[in-house]
């Protein structure tokens, strides 16, 4: 099997997890507050808004490309590197994106790096 077509399912579920990810905290940001009293039908509109609506869409399709990742790839190599590179998308994008202007730390980055170094290590197959 080539390997485009064994790693990009992967790359494809990562970036909609990471997406999906990033669309639930604006969503959480565009969450009003509420009447202590508001309805139910408020409360549950209030909280799945578009963005909430648009990444639970996306953790869907998430689920399909990595599913389809796991054909071909082993699960002891997928899941490290989703999570590991989902880690960097998703931090990167908080500390770039204005509506969400988040700070990383230096031993955050530093923790991302050695994060890094071990995917590295267990994706060498």
């Amino acid at each position: 099997m080539p390997a485009i077509q064994k790693w990009l399912p992967l790359a494809i579920a990562l970036v909609l997890n990471a997406t999906a990810n990033i669309m639930m905290k604006v969503g959480a940001q565009m969450a009003g507050p509420l009447a202590t009293d508001a309805s139910l039908l408020a409360k549950v509109s209030n909280f799945l808004n578009a963005a909430t609506v648009v990444a639970l869409a996306l953790f869907a399709a998430n689920i399909i490309a990595y599913r389809k990742a796991l054909d071909s790839l082993d699960i002891s190599v997928a899941y490290p590197i989703m999570v590991s590179l989902g880690l960097v998308l998703v931090t990167f994008a908080a500390v770039t994106l204005p509506i969400l202007s988040e700070r990383v730390t230096v031993r955050q980055l530093g923790g991302m790096v050695l994060i890094a170094a071990g995917v590295w290590l267990v994706a060498r197959v």
